[in-house]
């Protein structure tokens, strides 16, 4: 196939609703989560955001994939109860849902370069039609609910 691409991935962390792998490029390791997190394994997530975190800076966390959420999983990934200017854990590719949940929390995030800091629920784009038919629909879906 294609040549190097200066990127490589190693997984860090899967069971059976999740898989968290570490790539690493030629700039900056991304932890990229797949799947679902709850309370079964949003510890084993929190392990893997201290381990991968480098000499004490900033991880960033691709939640592209993520399909599920609950609070537990929200608390590691947000880190609600430190301030702000000590957060370590940067997100990208939240999808419109998972920006959403946030907003509704009142837990603010992290801008990704480039893009304005969202300031109201208001302005976030609001799901289209019934829970699970939306992308990441599942995102509002309650795991008992789930078929």
């Amino acid at each position: 196939m294609g040549g190097d691409t200066g990127m490589t991935e190693r997984l860090v962390y899967a069971d059976r609703l999740v898989r968290i792998s570490l790539r690493a490029t030629a700039d900056d390791p991304v932890l990229m989560v797949a799947g679902e997190v709850d309370r079964t394994n949003s510890g084993a997530l929190a392990r893997a955001l201290e381990r991968c975190r480098p000499g004490g800076g900033h991880v960033t966390v691709d939640t592209g994939a993520l399909t599920f959420v609950d609070l537990s999983g929200l608390r590691v990934l947000l880190l609600p109860a430190t301030p702000a200017a000590q957060r370590w854990i940067r997100l990208r590719n939240l999808t419109p849902s998972q920006r959403r949940i946030i907003a509704l929390l009142g837990w603010c995030e992290e801008p990704e370069p480039g893009q304005p800091l969202e300031t109201s629920a208001a302005e976030v784009p609001r799901p289209v039609g019934p829970p699970g038919r939306a992308r990441g629909g599942r995102w509002w879906r309650s795991r008992d609910a789930s078929s």
